[in-house]
């Protein structure tokens, strides 16, 4: 089906001048221009494509990949700031416009913003949105606790920094869970700890419990192979280091060392841990 702002996959049909058509099952027709035809393009022949409106907003097709699609979010870069509004660069030749009344505040050339991308429906036209909130479901929030989920981070406050989960829920990492810092527009993975009343979601960077002691242990463990089998960290080292240098706490960095002594995968010496 061919959908704007959507990928499919579409089948070559007839050649033009200008490039070839592609159809859908239905024998719905879209341009895919010559720029992007395979160079040995032959009817028949299945191709992913990305639909978008072009400057003369008609349907065209496309084979680069974007950087966001239809009900998504990306991290887009302004291109241009107007009095009605801004255009992002979203990895295509067409910018995507975000109007003024979707902003906080005015979006200056230059900048960079987590955007939501939706369809205008007076217009039908692609729109962003930087007002991310309110285009986040709270109501029905269907993850489980431990669940691990992609996040991306859209702001930061004096508690923590709020995070997109997996293109659809609002949720917050706090900040005394965050042993480096979560930049805006950043993509990771997180573990779910609680769902508030409210829809919001808690969310750790490591798995919760005992599983989070288990994902640090592993994460020393690859730390002390990649330096040769031996790290110069231990009771006496102060916490600002280790948590510079190893990205974890004192605490943690303690119960995984003792956790991998007793199991007996290193051995601790008055330098440091030394791998078995």
């Amino acid at each position: 089906m061919i959908r704007i702002g959507r990928k499919t996959t579409l089948k070559l049909n007839r050649q033009t001048d200008n490039g070839w058509y592609l159809i859908d099952a239905l024998e719905n027709e879209v341009l895919l221009p010559n720029k992007y035809c395979p160079d040995r393009a032959f009817k028949g022949q299945e191709l992913e494509v990305f639909i978008y409106l072009d400057g003369k907003e008609r349907p065209v097709a496309t084979t680069i990949e974007p950087l966001i699609s239809l009900y998504g979010f990306g991290y887009l870069e302004v291109v241009s700031s107007t009095r009605l509004g801004a255009f992002m660069d979203m990895g295509l030749e067409k910018h995507l416009f975000v109007p003024y009344k979707e902003m906080h505040e005015r979006l200056q050339e230059g900048e960079k913003a987590v955007i939501f991308m939706f369809l205008d429906s007076l217009t039908d036209r692609l729109v962003g949105s930087a007002r991310v909130t309110k285009w986040l479901d709270r109501e029905n929030v269907e993850l489980n606790k431990g669940q691990k989920v992609r996040i991306l981070c859209f702001d930061e406050n004096e508690v923590g920094f709020k995070v997109v989960i997996d293109q659809k829920y609002q949720g917050i990492v706090y900040k005394n869970e965050v042993f480096s810092r979560l930049a805006i527009g950043e993509e990771t993975e997180g573990f779910v700890r609680m769902i508030r009343d409210g829809g919001l979601v808690d969310v750790s960077l490591t798995l919760p419990g005992r599983g989070k002691l288990r994902s640090v242990s592993e994460d020393l463990l690859d730390r002390l192979k990649a330096s040769g089998g031996f790290l110069p960290y231990h009771d006496k080292t102060p916490s600002d280091v280790i948590q510079t240098e190893l990205n974890m706490s004192k605490k943690a960095f303690k119960e995984a060392v003792g956790g991998l002594y007793k199991s007996k995968k290193l051995r601790i010496s008055d330098t440091g841990i030394h791998l078995i």
